[in-house]
């Protein structure tokens, strides 16, 4: 019977100890001379055989990395497989050793107890059994890669110490293929990854020669992510490697980081290979070391051969309008052909004016503005180019974009989207500017013809300029210059790229958020627009006084004009009041209080806000 057991340890059936379809070894029904303690004790013994031969079967499956890369059977097969295996065949010497020695022990000593048997193979009734588990679970579930590794440091969180350290030496055995492929990603921005198996990804870029396509093309495949590595340390791995390919894409090199980091983080990561057990810590350590040496250079080149801080400037002197003097001979150079009736504007057109205003300055160069592109978009399926417009109170500037053509390697920190926020909070600006100068050129016109226009209209366009001439002072000095201060004292004090990133979002995202572009501000905005487009009525009638503008007041008369005006006053200092009680924010205060230093506003307001109520809840169903 020994010689029988001995064999069915070893993996092979024999005519007392059979195995069944499934792979699992049993007493032969009818085995005679059997107490029902030796059958209970014989049974625990033929469960090690069984997950014996689950895992010799295991080890030949996905042990063969030939046929493997020919046929791609199993599917989930590949490095980490392999490097299993190999752990798996280490972990079956002793056992191998073990069965030799009882085989030795039972031909010196033939009534050797069963239990003596059973207390030489202790060990692997209860390692065995972890292991069958694990190979059991990848070959059902086709589980790879690196989710392979999540799977062993699951199973090593048990209290058996012997269990628990052939789990982390096997988990350390499977970890050397992915260091393997952490460092070519880290080092040279490449994926060594032939059967798809790490956490990150190649995706089709945009266009690989731009920075933002190079970083768009590369994503994270959470479910090969192992969860004992927090989400921070894995977009830090990214970061790195998208980095580090897009200083070789741009110098040639095969890697950033100067020779001797680069041998020192080899050297640092091969220590970690040689680990018995993975140490999150000293993981997180050695990443952390690179993206800062990685960091550092991508903020040199940022500011050293992408001049940032002047781009920045530019970007605030264009975009947000801080060169105010060139946008007031913008406006007087391109006005005539900003007609609504104007069938001939196009994109040429309004580049060249823009050039011609920037000349007339005294600038003898046009680099500074060579990469800024202005271009007529219209939100209709009116044509933009070449067309009339569909309402003629509407101006070709309010289709004017600006784009810029970012220079490398500033991509990475003004991706597309970006520019287009950019371009958002310039359109808005751009149509209260034009506001505020019409309101002005009303007031001028109207010393000029006191007596020729209606007190109802100059009182109307004194009420609307003050409100305009205010919004226009909040926005530019207490939203946009702070925050573009706040933006370059956050930039001098870091030489960290993801720092200066992670500044410049909150940047925008503050803009976006007090020039009323998201949110709540939504509503302000909407308001806002329809009070403009009442300034540019009142300032048209003003400066032409003719019958066109009277008739785009109303038919000659200011008594609908004056009710839109009222709702958008309450409907904004509403919203207004709301934002500031509800965000605690000064900078909506120090508006309202402007606005309203002498409560001439506020009085009246709810009388304003019953008659209005009921108006515009039927337009848009907003409670006052």
């Amino acid at each position: 019977m020994y010689q029988d057991l001995l064999l069915a340890l070893s993996g092979r059936p024999g005519t007392i100890f059979i195995r069944d379809s499934g792979g699992e070894f049993h007493i032969c029904e009818g085995t005679p001379c059997l107490a029902p303690q030796e059958a209970t004790l014989l049974n625990r013994i033929l469960k090690i055989a069984s997950c014996y031969h689950s895992l010799c079967n295991f080890t030949r499956d996905y042990g063969n990395i030939v046929k493997i890369r020919i046929t791609r059977i199993p599917s989930n097969g590949g490095q980490y497989t392999l490097q299993l295996c190999e752990g798996i065949s280490r972990g079956l010497m002793p056992y191998r050793d073990a069965i030799l020695s009882l085989d030795k022990l039972v031909r010196e000593h033939p009534n050797l107890p069963l239990s003596k048997v059973q207390y030489h193979l202790s060990k692997y009734e209860y390692l065995f059994p972890y292991l069958a588990r694990i190979t059991n679970k990848i070959a059902t579930s086709e589980l790879k890669g690196c989710g392979i590794l999540d799977l062993i440091h699951e199973q090593s969180d048990c209290g058996i110490p012997f269990v628990k350290e052939a789990l982390q030496e096997l988990h350390q055995s499977c970890n050397s293929v992915f260091y393997q492929q952490l460092l070519y990603w880290l080092l040279y921005g490449q994926i060594k990854d032939p059967y798809n198996e790490f956490f990150i990804e190649e995706v089709d870029p945009v266009d690989d020669s731009e920075p933002e396509g190079i970083l768009s093309g590369f994503r994270i495949v959470t479910s090969m992510v192992p969860a004992y590595l927090p989400l921070g340390v894995i977009n830090t791995i990214l970061f790195i490697g998208c980095s580090v390919l897009l200083f070789g894409k741009q110098n040639g090199a095969s890697t950033p980081l100067p020779k001797e980091d680069e041998e020192m983080f080899i050297e640092q990561i091969r220590k970690l290979t040689l680990r018995s057990r993975f140490c999150p810590i000293e993981f997180e350590r050695v990443i952390r070391e690179i993206r800062n040496r990685v960091s550092e250079k991508l903020y040199s080149l940022l500011l050293n051969e992408g001049r940032l801080l002047d781009t920045l400037q530019l970007l605030k002197d264009f975009f947000l309008m801080g060169r105010g003097e060139l946008f007031l001979i913008f406006f007087d150079t391109a006005d005539p052909l900003m007609d609504p009736l104007s069938n001939k504007l196009t994109d040429k057109d309004i580049n060249r004016l823009f050039r011609l205003a920037y000349t007339r300055l005294g600038h003898t160069s046009e680099e500074p503005i060579e990469k800024l592109v202005f271009k007529i978009v219209s939100d209709t399926d009116t044509p933009a180019r070449g067309g009339k417009r569909a309402s003629p109170t509407k101006s070709w500037w309010d289709d004017v974009n600006l784009t810029y053509n970012v220079p490398w390697p500033l991509q990475v920190l003004l991706t597309s989207d970006i520019i287009e926020s950019y371009n958002m909070i310039f359109k808005f600006l751009l149509r209260v500017k034009r506001c505020q100068l019409a309101l002005q050129t009303a007031w001028s016109v109207s010393m000029r013809r006191e007596n020729k226009i209606g007190r109802e209209a100059l009182r109307l366009r004194s009420e609307v300029a003050f409100i305009i001439d205010n919004i226009q002072y909040y926005l530019h000095v207490d939203v946009l210059e702070a925050n573009y201060e706040t933006l370059i004292s956050d930039i001098n004090k870091t030489r960290d790229f993801e720092e200066i990133k992670s500044a410049h979002d909150r940047f925008i995202s503050s803009l976006i958020a007090w020039t009323f572009q998201g949110g709540d501000g939504n509503i302000v905005r909407e308001f806002l627009n329809k009070m403009i487009q009442i300034a540019f009525m009142v300032s048209n009638y003003i400066i032409k006084n003719d019958e066109r503008a009277q008739n785009d007041l109303g038919n000659g008369s200011f008594e609908l004009m004056t009710k839109n005006y009222q709702l958008c006053l309450t409907v904004m200092f509403r919203m207004l009041e709301r934002g500031a009680a509800r965000q605690h924010n000064s900078l909506l205060n120090q508006l309202l209080l402007r606005l309203d230093y002498n409560n001439f506003f506020s009085v009246g307001m709810e009388n304003r806000r019953k008659t209005v109520h009921k108006q515009l809840e039927k337009q848009k169903g907003i409670s006052l």
